[in-house]
């Protein structure tokens, strides 16, 4: 299976390692990955033979100097468009356009080369259309990574729910305001737990998108829209950050309870209500035991009712593992 990644950032990387590190389980799996490009801002790795995955992750440091197989100024577009693969991995950053993310996935499905995501931007701004026009190509797009790393979200329902019926979704999607409202119960004021998250690497310089609900919400929009068969955008969501949860914490330590940023997303009256905000949740409630930087979603459903799931996420390599999942499904 000929592959082409667009985007060599930290889950990149990550994936690059899985990859080499994994590579005779997927051979067992009948998964035999080559990567013949990669893609970065500035250009592009080309080898339809097959790359060396940890020698371009080393030039990649080495900002691409005596890389004869890197084309500077040679973008993804291009490389979708001349090189011959089957399934394009895009993992650019988020963005409130989708773009450039949007653009990569809409030319690889119409050069009906199957899509494996991490990239939140172009499922909130168009999932629908492409859906339909993964669809109209006969080939796949995944994008388990998306909404929680490697916490099952897509895939466990698919094949596990697939004759029940969903109602409610409640989730911590936000790994950064997890780290932060834990360190504050612990006494810390909100400012110095963002400096720890940014010192510990849970929180990006640019943290706005975390503390405010904004990256929450745009997981919420993808689970609206692919469990719900919505057609929901980021304005539909109801969103508070957690900017001013102080107060919140100080009641939640003299009632013993927890505070958590929820996402949900329910049915009132035949439309869908969807939120995120900060919620005090009691200890018995599965939701607290969600600490530190760990996700989680519970599910209710008409004849299963309850299901829970939560996953520890430490670094990049879970989202990376996740991509690396899906990538498999589209092997078998």
């Amino acid at each position: 299976m000929k592959i082409q990644l667009v985007g060599l950032g930290n889950v990149g990387k990550e994936l690059c390692e899985l990859i080499e590190e994994k590579r005779e389980l997927l051979n067992s799996l009948g998964t035999n990955i080559v990567v013949v490009s990669i893609s970065d801002s500035k250009g592009t790795a080309v080898a339809q033979n097959g790359l060396k995955l940890k020698e371009v992750v080393n030039y990649k440091r080495l900002g691409w100097q005596g890389f004869r197989n890197y084309k500077s100024g040679y973008g993804a577009l291009d490389a979708i468009r001349d090189v011959e693969s089957d399934v394009v991995i895009e993992l650019t950053s988020s963005t409130p356009n989708g773009e450039p993310g949007l653009s990569i996935i809409e030319a690889a499905l119409k050069k009906r080369k199957h899509v494996v995501t991490s990239n939140k931007g172009p499922l909130v701004v168009a999932y629908k259309n492409l859906i339909k026009l993964a669809e109209k190509n006969n080939v796949k797009l995944l994008y388990e990574a998306t909404v929680a790393a490697h916490l099952p979200v897509f895939c466990m329902l698919d094949s596990c729910f697939k004759a029940d019926k969903l109602l409610t979704v409640q989730a911590i999607l936000n790994a950064t305001t997890n780290f932060i409202i834990g360190e504050m119960e612990a006494g810390k004021s909100f400012q110095k737990a963002l400096n720890e998250a940014i010192g510990a690497g849970w929180a990006e310089a640019n943290y706005s998108d975390d503390v405010d609900g904004i990256d929450a919400a745009r997981k919420v929009v993808i689970l609206a829209n692919a469990l719900f068969e919505a057609d929901a955008k980021l304005e539909d969501v109801k969103i508070e950050g957690i900017r001013n949860v102080g107060p919140m914490i100080e009641e939640a330590r003299v009632s013993n309870r927890k505070v958590k940023l929820i996402c949900e997303i329910l049915k009132e009256k035949g439309r869908l209500k969807m939120s995120v905000a900060p919620k005090l949740v009691s200890l018995d409630d599965s939701f607290a035991t969600v600490n530190h930087g760990n996700m989680a979603a519970k599910f209710r459903f008409e004849t299963s009712k309850e299901v829970f799931v939560t996953a520890h996420f430490t670094s990049p390599k879970q989202t990376a593992y996740a991509v690396l999942n899906d990538l498999t499904k589209i092997a078998l």
